[in-house]
């Protein structure tokens, strides 16, 4: 049975409860004040991305050296885009399942690593076409991998564990 107290014949919360509704309230005060700090861009760079990427749900803008950084949701993936000043959209970068890899990628990949833990799968594009960044790792190493649609490695870095 939880325990209440009576003030003025209401029940209050019970301890327990009531931390959580007030740790609620200020990580929710906490996540409106960050995202009302807005990056300012320009109406060729919003044009372009609502162009680029109908339906998506902005989360931030953010400014990234020479670029202007969009990140989103589409299709329930986060996303990042980033767009020069004039609204040209430069990559495309996003978050994948090795699975949700072309086959010709992950053939490559279980070829050369097939006892390898897969860390991490992002998908970049560019207007030259699409490539994949993959960190893995094996009982003795770490690796970074690069490579095209078409499963060939453009480069690869080695680390220790």
């Amino acid at each position: 049975m939880k325990k209440t107290t009576s003030v003025n014949s209401r029940k209050l919360l019970p301890a327990g409860s009531m931390f959580f509704a007030i740790f609620l309230f200020l990580t929710m005060t906490a996540v409106t004040a960050f995202a009302g700090k807005s990056y300012p861009v320009n109406e060729e760079v919003k044009e372009a991305f609502k162009k680029e990427f109908p339906g998506a749900e902005v989360l931030s803008w953010d400014d990234a050296g020479d670029f202007v950084k969009a990140v989103f949701l589409l299709n329930g993936y986060r996303s990042e885009a980033y767009f020069d000043p004039e609204g040209e959209l430069q990559v495309a970068v996003r978050n994948l399942f090795f699975n949700q890899l072309p086959l010709a990628v992950t053939k490559s990949v279980d070829k050369r690593f097939p006892d390898a833990d897969i860390l991490e799968v992002t998908e970049i594009s560019r207007a030259e076409g699409t490539s994949y960044r993959i960190r893995l790792e094996t009982t003795t190493k770490k690796y970074k991998l690069n490579l095209d649609a078409n499963g060939q490695i453009i480069s690869t870095e080695r680390s220790k564990k």
